[in-house]
Order: C-alpha cells, then structure tokens, then sequence
C-alpha cells in the first residue's frame, strides 16, 4: 500500500483534515458573491496554505460556470493570465464571441506586451470579461506564494480595474504573514491589504488523532500521543503520519504507543531541516532574540529586562511574533510556542556544538 501521507511542502497530501468546513464555507462563499473579491490565505510555513486553495480551486472547478486560471508568481505572471483568460473564453464562450463586435470565430490573438498592466492589457482583459459576466461565469484565479513583486502589482492594477468595472472575477493567493507585515507603507500592494485575510488554524488535537487511528489503524492511546506531538501543526501531521506509516510498514502492524520513541528523533530532525531553519533563518536578527528570550515561560518584564531593551521596544517584536503564528499569548505576560518541538530547536539555536547552531549577542 503507498503512503497516504506527503510531507513534501507545495504538494497536495491525500490526508486533508478539513473538519471545520473551511474550503466549503469558502468555495461556497464565492459562489455567491457577484463582483470581484480577494482572498489572502495565510499562515506559518507548513500550516496547510496551498493545499487549503487547491480545496476550493477543485470544489469550485466542479462548477460549469467557473472559469478556473492557476498562475505561476514569477515574470511571465501577467501575460500568462491574459492567454489562460483568452483560452477560457474562447473554449466556453466561442458562440457568443462571434456575435460581440472586434471579435472573430477564429482565435483572439494578442499583439500587444502583456507582461505590464498598460491600458491595452487592461481594455483586451476588460473585453473578455465582459464576455464571461454576460454568460453568467466566473473567473477563479489562484496564485501561490505572493510577494511584493513587480508581476504582482501588475496583476493587481488589472484585477482592481476589473473591480472597478464589477466583474465576476476571485483570486485566491498564499503567502506568509510577513508578507503583510512588511507592506504596510506600500502604497502600490493595497491589493494584499485590502484583500479579505484567511488564516490558516491549528489541527484540533482530537481530530488530528482520530486521523491517525482511521487511517493507520492505531489504538486511541497512540494515535492522541501522536496528536500531542504534532500539536496542531500540519506538515508535522503529514510528517509524523509519513514515518509512522513507513515504520508499521516494517513491523507488519499497527504502530503502538512504544514504537513512537523509535520514529521520534528522525521526526525531530526533519522538523527542524525542513520546517524550522527555513522560519528561523528568515527572520530578523532582533525577531530571532525574542523567540529565544520567551523561553521556558518568561514574564514580559522579564523578556525586555533580557533583550536589555524598553518594554515599547519590545512590545513590537512581541506583536510580529503572535502575527507570524509562531506563539500564542498566555498567563501574566507570558507566551507560549505554537509549533512542536519549537523550544528545543531554540536550544539548538543556541548550543555552540549543534548543527543548528546560530550566534545571537544579547
């Protein structure tokens, strides 16, 4: 039997855990919306980002009446729109399009550059809209990993005009939280800010185990051991569930509470290679020193008394932390780490003789 679990970031895994109904809520929501909306999934490395768009990309590509477009975020992002667009219409629409003016029964072909949003990109991409709202469609537009790009803002000029004009277009994107809290002055990325913000929950602990006890065939004492040491944290469910697998696979059983020490510190590794030094390494060296200074459950005064900064200071860095999804506010000024295992990878951070080893002066 193949693996059911795929802890390969940007892939799609067989074992969704969508118990909140999330993706239909969404796909339904775009259903019945008639004019232009956006959509900004977000959340920390691993937390289930593409895999949620590509829910409501499937649900909503079931509808005769969508128009679904995947774009790719590099350079070409524009006038690939344009062409998947064009093709759309032509594949569904070709009998009206006949009979509207400046259009012939053959292809629409495209002379103009359309890798920036000048207003003959804008008037072709208005054109074929116009042409989708009379059928009654919709287009659905998914992009993956946004950022602050020059392909972006072009889009965004485009998809705000035909906001402006009331088309029936949705764009879903994925991108992490600092994307937003790095632009909040960019005047010319109000596309993100505006854009309606879904942010991407925690696995419930019980439903992350009954997911193992389904699908692995575990009692119930270790599929919840499991669910405590994924803690909410999706590539850690597809990780976790992948090594268990593949070690029940070897002992021609289900896997047992006992067995969990075996798998453990390969899931540990891997956690940190593939998940944490990619976090870590991207943060600022100040973001870094607060992760570090919360540990083992220190009062805030006590924090800003480490970092040998005032407490406004710190309050900032306290503010990024929480926004990234990297903790949770608790007791008395306290925080705690929302991903597992996060706090020995801090520890590695700091041990001279660690791999993961990464000086920070205090």
């Amino acid at each position: 039997m193949q693996n059911p679990f795929n802890p390969t970031f940007g892939d799609v895994p067989k074992i969704y855990l969508d118990t909140g109904n999330q993706a239909e809520s969404l796909a339904a929501l775009i259903k019945n919306s008639e004019f232009a909306r956006s959509f900004f999934i977000t959340g920390v490395r691993g937390s289930g980002k593409t895999t949620f768009m590509t829910q409501v990309e499937t649900l909503l590509s079931q509808d005769l009446q969508c128009l679904p477009i995947s774009l790719i975020n590099d350079e070409h992002l524009l006038s690939s729109f344009v062409h998947q667009l064009e093709r759309a219409v032509e594949s569904k629409t070709a009998a009206l399009a006949k009979k509207l003016s400046g259009f012939t029964a053959g292809p629409i072909s495209l002379s103009f550059n359309s890798e920036e949003a000048g207003s003959d990109v804008i008037t072709r991409v208005v054109e074929l809209m116009q042409i989708v709202k009379k059928k009654h469609q919709y287009v659905l537009v998914t992009i993956d990993e946004v950022d602050n790009s020059k392909a972006i803002r072009s889009f965004a000029q485009v998809f705000n005009d035909l906001k402006r004009h009331q088309m029936p277009i949705f764009t879903l994107m994925t991108g992490l939280p600092d994307l937003i809290l790095n632009i909040q002055t960019e005047n010319k990325m109000t596309f993100l800010l505006r854009s309606e913000k879904i942010t991407m929950e925690p696995l419930g602990n019980g439903n992350t185990a009954l997911g193992y006890s389904k699908v692995l065939g575990c009692d119930w004492v270790t599929a919840q051991q499991m669910a405590n040491m994924v803690r909410g944290y999706s590539y850690a469910f597809q990780l976790l569930g992948y090594l268990a697998f593949e070690y029940q696979e070897k002992l021609a059983r289900p896997i047992q509470q006992a067995d969990l020490k075996s798998i453990e510190q390969q899931y540990i590794v891997q956690l940190f290679d593939n998940a944490y030094q990619k976090i870590f390494v991207d943060l600022s060296p100040q973001d870094k020193k607060y992760l570090i200074a919360v540990a083992d459950h220190r009062r805030f005064k006590d924090v800003v008394s480490m970092m040998n900064q005032n407490a406004s200071y710190v309050s900032q860095y306290r503010r990024r932390a929480i926004e990234r999804h990297l903790v949770v506010p608790a007791s008395y000024g306290q925080v705690n780490y929302t991903l597992p295992y996060f706090a020995e990878y801090l520890k590695a951070v700091q041990d001279p003789n660690s791999v993961y080893y990464d000086y920070l002066e205090f």
